[in-house]
């Protein structure tokens, strides 16, 4: 059991590390990442049968 406590803590561990690291992310990357969950999640609405609209980015100048 003990060793079953220390895995889960190290879960929580990891889990609030990348929260922290998604949360110091800047504005931009964090839209690119909702834009790539929109495109992961799509075709899941598909299949049900739900209009899917994904985000757009403009062309970037670099």
């Amino acid at each position: 059991m003990d060793r079953l406590n220390s895995e889960i803590q190290r879960l929580f561990t990891a889990k609030e590390e990348r929260r922290a690291r998604l949360a110091a992310l800047p504005f931009p990357e964090k839209v690119k990442a909702v834009i790539k969950m929109q495109q992961m999640a799509a075709p899941l609405f598909h299949a049900r049968g739900k209009p899917v609209r994904i985000w757009e980015l403009p062309p970037s100048d670099a």
